[in-house]
């Protein structure tokens, strides 16, 4: 493992910087936290407990798993461009469609716990970049709202391949032209809370919705026999203009019940109704 050590050693741990938001949000449900039973899965972590509890790592600790996160990306970094060199080399860089993108975030001490599995957007967010052939804008970013669902119609579209008509999901071609068409209205996420990972032991469907201002998310009992929704049971809402790292529910506040209900309206209207039609 000698060689992976220079991945290790191109940061300096003392400039590692500690989460800016550590702990769980104010008005937080205790079934929207994961038990980060990953991380409690690894010798020295079992006694951990849930983020709901008082934070029991140290500050050596976190510094140690952040710079092994950092060095591991790295490392991922150097194996693309291993990659791009090899197809490069035997002549398919440039007809090839390459898209690099994360399948979820990752939480590293943010809302007092670590891994993924939550509907905070911390977890939900994920980076995306795409090159291909006879592209005409090379290194723009467009903010417009996409989904990992997108890939599809994407992909479908560059080779000149026909999307069957019950695939779900938006091609964002139009975008790689022109980064600043308006575009979709809301993102779409679920997941399931399952015993295990909930603080009070019982089982919950979470179904979210991110627009470009609020993130809206509620929770159903769910029965995992039948694959039912059961009843409502709560919901949370965060600014994400002037709250962007999720800090304070906002589901309980009087000045938010109209847009708590046009939300919930959204996101059981489903992503169909989030579609706008893009003009070339």
């Amino acid at each position: 493992m000698q060689h992976l050590k220079k991945y290790w050693d191109l940061y300096d741990r003392e400039k590692i910087s500690m989460a800016v938001n550590p702990k769980i949000p104010e008005g937080a449900l205790l079934h929207s936290m994961n038990s980060m039973y990953e991380l409690r899965h690894y010798d020295g972590f079992e006694h951990i407990g849930h983020p709901t509890t008082p934070n029991r790592i140290s500050k050596d600790t976190i510094l140690t798993l952040k710079h092994g996160y950092y060095a591991s990306v790295s490392y991922v970094d150097a194996l693309l461009g291993d990659l791009i060199a090899h197809m490069k080399t035997i002549g398919i860089y440039e007809n090839t469609i390459i898209i690099v993108f994360g399948d979820h975030g990752w939480k590293l001490g943010e809302l007092n716990s670590w891994g993924k599995m939550t509907n905070y957007t911390i977890d939900l967010k994920v980076p995306m970049i795409i090159r291909y052939p006879n592209q005409k804008l090379r290194g723009v970013k467009s903010y417009a709202i996409t989904e990992l669902i997108d890939m599809f119609p994407s992909l479908s579209e560059l080779s000149g391949i026909p999307v069957p008509e019950y695939m779900q999901g938006t091609s964002f071609v139009p975008l790689l032209e022109k980064p600043d068409l308006s575009w979709k209205k809301a993102t779409f996420s679920q997941f399931h809370r399952r015993p295990k990972g909930s603080a009070d032991g019982k089982r919950y469907m979470g179904y979210s919705i991110n627009t470009a201002k609020y993130h809206y998310i509620e929770w159903y009992g769910w029965d995992e026999k039948t694959g039912a929704k059961g009843v409502f049971v709560s919901s949370e809402l965060y600014n994400s203009e002037n709250d962007a790292f999720e800090t304070v529910n906002l589901s309980k506040n009087e000045n938010y019940t109209v847009v708590i209900l046009d939300l919930s309206k959204q996101l059981l209207a489903g992503w169909k109704k989030a579609e706008r039609e893009p003009t070339r």
